[in-house]
């Protein structure tokens, strides 16, 4: 009994939502009809029986929506062949109203009288009434749609107006994060270098340490690394105070090695790539064996920039699958940049030694930074 009701209020509800959201249309045909039916019954002193109007209503709303819903559409789809489509489609559209007309007519009268107790006649009034009331509901159905089309693109363009203002705000959001960003790091920095200045007399390595890891955050933070490329001698130094940071707070035990050409450090290549695999070594690695050093390698020929990288895991049981963020953003920005020009790989050997391998096509190279 109560999914019985509860079924029965939900179709109701659906039904009041129908007539709610076609309501400026329910109130048009009411007038329109009160007009037509009333006033001009009234004025003319001539009132049909309620069966009349019912069956030429019908037909003449059904023609009113199948025009602007059928044949308008499919007739102004192509702009090339209004000029045949739409006589074409009119034509057809009336000759079906007069037929559909006739062929209902008839077939009600067969059965009931409600419309009329004469039968229909295909005269010459038949025929010239039958396609004026067409043509009139065809002509108010031709201004329904330009109505109804021009309110879609008004509201389109509204639409499309209010995305472009949200675009505005947004990116004046983004713009003032920005600079608050900005203003930010500079305060830091400032206040790294005042307690640098500070304790470099009376704490030396203290004061290394932080002017190294001040170093380091500011290039992790230029905003133009996001966009460009940069000498590889930029990344090469940033790495070697990135070692001599974990140097200082590890007393200089940690076991690991740098090496590069002379000449690789003019190369151009995409920023926090050399940094990345080096934080990678110190995430994953294990640095304190003296039999087994991690190092990082960078060397070039006349065709190929290579970086390489080898180190021992924590964990043993660590697997290439999970591999974290920064390994894996590697490859994306490698393949965007360089597409099948760059070459990355990354594997364990004997399961201990986790090894990286990244190679860079330097005629690319050369051509992407000309």
């Amino acid at each position: 009994m109560i999914k019985a009701v509860v079924k029965i209020f939900k179709h109701n509800n659906v039904f009041l939502n129908w007539i709610i959201t076609y309501k400026y249309s329910f109130i048009g045909w009411a007038a329109f009809l009160f007009y037509e039916i009333v006033i001009v019954g009234l004025y003319t002193g001539k009132l049909a029986n309620p069966g009349t109007y019912i069956f030429h209503y019908l037909l003449n709303i059904s023609i009113f929506y199948f025009h602007a819903l059928i044949v308008l559409k499919y007739g102004l789809k192509y702009p090339k062949q209004i000029i045949w489509r739409i006589p074409v489609l009119l034509f057809l559209e009336v000759a079906a109203y007069l037929c559909v007309t006739y062929i209902t007519y008839a077939l009600i009268n067969k059965y009931t009288h409600i419309i009329s107790s004469k039968d229909p006649v295909l005269n010459t009034n038949f025929y010239i009434g039958g396609t004026f009331r067409a043509v009139y509901f065809i002509i108010f159905s031709t201004g329904y749609y330009f109505l109804i089309t021009f309110i879609k693109e008004r509201k389109k363009t509204e639409l499309l107006e209010q995305q472009r203002l949200n675009n505005i705000i947004q990116l004046a959001k983004s713009e003032n994060a920005f600079l608050r960003a900005q203003t930010q790091p500079h305060l830091l920095f400032n206040t790294l270098d005042f307690i640098y200045h500070n304790a470099k007399e009376n704490s030396p390595v203290a004061a290394e340490t932080i002017i190294a890891l001040s170093s380091m955050m500011r290039y992790t933070v230029d905003s133009k690394h996001e966009e460009e490329f940069v000498n590889l001698r930029n990344e090469i130094e940033q790495v070697e105070t990135f070692i001599n940071l974990h140097q200082l707070i590890n007393n200089h035990s940690l076991q690991i090695q740098l090496d590069y050409e002379d000449e690789v450090r003019n190369e151009k290549i995409i920023p926090m790539v050399l940094i990345t695999l080096v934080e990678n070594i110190f995430k994953h690695g294990e640095l304190k064996d003296r039999s087994n050093p991690a190092f990082i390698k960078v060397v070039a020929d006349n065709e190929n920039l290579l970086i390489e990288t080898k180190n021992i895991a924590k964990n043993k049981n660590f697997e290439v699958k999970r591999i974290g963020t920064g390994i894996d953003n590697i490859r994306k920005r490698l393949d965007y940049t360089y597409g099948g020009k760059a070459d990355f790989k990354h594997y364990f050997n004997d399961n201990e030694h986790f090894n990286v391998k990244i190679t860079i096509k330097r005629q690319n190279i050369l051509k992407d930074n000309a």
